[in-house]
């Protein structure tokens, strides 16, 4: 053998040994490759993975190398058909360069019922692989002064609320730069942590952001749902923020991944990564949220990543207290909630007859109540009569559909107030500061305007729930009186009324509060919702003063409460749960785009609360009537009208007039 050749071999093996080493990364292909490597390397983020909470012991999940899962004999990669069609199993990196969209990559278990089967196998197949992360560089056509260092973290499963198989994660940082060498000379402008639909964001040297020897990121994967955060807490998910409630704090030992440099240029990365040109999921294809996920390359992050950081990023997570307040920590509550509910939409998705019990149950509740009341002599005129509280839904349909344009104009109203409602929720969530700026500060979203826009939320809401119902009653109270009503005139009505609604509902709502601190007063807060659950009505329809209609409420109910309060349980409950309802069924059985299915799902609710309101507008005037309230089937009583609040002290009705 020459010299040449030995000098040949001899470099051969130092670089094949060079790029199989744990820890360093994988030797850079194109002109701004070398730079861009050694960005990767200055950057390798700190990962502080959870202990999982489950039977499982020890660390279940942890970023992978793509390796231990291609050319594995219990991998399977199936077609978009159904029953979907083995096309090859222990498939290679080279077999996914083909790019198979509609397909998916099947690992060995069930991923609606896991157990620890994800949890063994992924312990044995990286017991063979160090912890991995794949860097990327890109740039960004609509930014060419920026530039993108993003690193991805494979899972083989996600222990969340919507378990699948196959997990993508990552953490993006920005300079403010345009290439590779020119970002070595300065420091990120910014930090992004993909966790669920979104990320959240903090500028370089914020103090949330925690550093290991200046330059590498700490990142706390959330325990199950792997989204990645900035530090140790309990954060409550909220639209991008996922449903549920992510937890790092029980953190295992710090990890530094193998930094697995991926070429910038799309033919090198794809020479060098097949798998990169794979269109399908990376995990068993399930019904609605239970979907394995798409792959990097199919994520708007890898070719627009500033565009994608615009328009996805927001300032912070929320986070639960510590500690509790008195009483039930409702936070818990709703933890708890989501996760209950998550399991027993696995329990039913390929087990019908649990389904089936639970519909069939709903069905006879159902039955039952529709059963015992009467829905038939139903006409929404008079207004003042006897009720069955079937009557009473069925008068308020009658009634829209009679008035549509009227009606439909207070739906319209309410979805204005509703959305004003929303923007300023959706404002306490995100709290950008700048949208436009990735390195703007994010201390200005402080506690003191958190509060303040969670107040004029509370305000919103109850403005806009109070001011449907009075106007609705006005309506019903001018139609049933023969006087010609119109929107605007009601709504008129209502701001001249204005405040002495506002200290009925102040009261209301204040009452109520401080009632559900407590567990032991709930049941008070229960029994005081129903019995001043007419004071709106009251007020507008009997012209008296507020603290009058409270007292009149009262006194309609006394005797008369669980007659009252499984009526308005039933109307409000189906006025509130229609569009929610109608939106999961949306979700769960149609291939629509979740916008549309919340635009559907929120003209539903606008259109389902007048009617509500009307409802229990109908079961007021039945308590008015002297005799065996929400019996339906007695002879109408005269037309009565009370001034003065008094249970007992009527008067006959003014005559009818017209209103210019």
């Amino acid at each position: 053998m020459t010299a040449s050749v030995r000098r040949a071999v001899t470099l051969a093996v130092v670089s094949l040994i060079a790029m199989s080493a744990p820890g360093r990364a994988i030797a850079a292909e194109g002109p701004d490759d070398t730079a861009a490597q050694r960005l990767a390397e200055r950057y390798a983020p700190v990962v502080r993975m959870q202990q999982e909470p489950s039977s499982c012991a020890g660390e279940q999940f942890r970023p992978t190398d793509v390796q231990a899962v291609l050319g594995n004999q219990e991998v399977a990669l199936r077609g978009p058909w159904r029953p979907p069609d083995l096309i090859k199993t222990q498939p290679a990196d080279s077999d996914l360069g083909r790019r198979y969209p509609g397909h998916f990559l099947d690992f060995p278990g069930d991923p609606l019922r896991p157990g620890c089967d994800y949890a063994d196998w992924s312990e044995r197949i990286n017991a063979e692989y160090p912890a991995t992360v794949y860097a990327h560089v890109a740039t960004d056509p609509a930014f060419p002064g920026q530039l993108s260092l993003e690193y991805w973290f494979f899972y083989v499963f996600n222990d969340y609320n919507n378990t699948h198989e196959g997990d993508w994660e990552s953490i993006r940082l920005v300079f403010e730069a345009a290439t590779p060498e020119a970002a070595l000379t300065t420091e990120p402008a910014a930090v992004g942590y993909s966790q669920h639909g979104g990320a959240e964001r903090a500028r370089w040297g914020d103090a949330k952001l925690e550093l290991v020897d200046g330059t590498h990121p700490v990142v706390y994967p959330a325990a199950g749902s792997h989204a990645n955060k900035f530090g140790r807490r309990l954060y409550l998910g909220r639209g991008s923020e996922g449903l549920g409630c992510d937890d790092t704090t029980n953190p295992l030992p710090a990890i530094t991944p193998r930094v697995a440099y991926v070429p910038m240029l799309q033919a090198d990365y794809l020479r060098k990564y097949p798998w990169l040109a794979f269109q399908g999921r990376w995990g068993e294809r399930q019904r609605s949220f239970f979907d394995g996920p798409t792959g990097p390359n199919m994520k708007a992050s890898w070719t627009a990543p500033i565009q994608d950081a615009e328009a996805t990023w927001r300032d912070d997570s929320t986070v639960v207290p510590g500690g509790a307040l008195l009483g039930p920590s409702s936070t818990d509550a709703f933890c708890s909630a989501v996760a209950t509910g998550s399991n027993l939409l696995r329990e039913t998705l390929d087990r019908t007859w649990p389904l089936g019990v639970i519909l069939a149950v709903l069905a006879a509740l159902v039955w039952l109540a529709a059963s015992r009341t009467r829905w038939t002599d139903a006409d929404p005129l008079p207004a003042r009569r006897h009720r069955a509280w079937g009557q009473a839904v069925a008068s308020a349909i009658q009634l829209f559909r009679h008035r549509p344009v009227l009606f439909g104009l207070f739906a319209a109203a309410f979805a204005i107030l509703s959305l004003a409602t929303v923007s300023l929720a959706r404002l306490q969530t995100e709290r950008r500061d700048a949208p436009v700026d990735l390195g703007a500060p994010t201390e200005n979203a402080t506690g003191f305007w958190a509060s303040l826009l969670a107040l004029a939320i509370t305000i919103l809401t109850v403005a806009a729930y109070t001011a449907l119902l009075a106007a609705v009653m006005r309506t019903l109270d001018q139609l049933d009186n023969g006087i010609p009503v119109t929107a605007s005139a009601a709504l008129r009505h209502v701001v001249s009324i204005r405040w002495p609604l506002a200290r009925v509902a102040t009261q209301y709502v204040v009452i109520l509060s401080v009632l559900t601190i407590f567990v032991a007063t709930i049941p008070l807060a229960i029994y005081y919702a129903v019995s001043r659950a007419f004071v709106v009505q009251a007020l507008v329809a009997e012209d008296i003063p507020s603290g009058t209609a409270l007292r009149r409420s009262r006194r309609l109910v006394r005797g008369r409460w669980w007659r009252t309060a499984a009526p308005l349980a039933i109307v409000v409950g189906l006025g509130l749960a229609a569009g929610p309802i109608a939106g999961i069924v949306m979700l769960l059985a149609t291939d629509w785009s979740p916008t549309l299915i919340n635009v559907v799902s929120s003209m539903l609710f606008a259109i389902a609360m007048p009617l509500a309101a009307a409802a229990v507008s109908y079961l007021y005037f039945d308590r008015t009537m002297t005799r065996s309230p929400g019996s339906g089937d007695l002879p109408d009583a005269p037309r009565t009208y009370a001034h003065n609040g008094e249970e007992g002290l009527e008067h006959d009705l003014p005559p009818a007039r017209s209103e210019s």
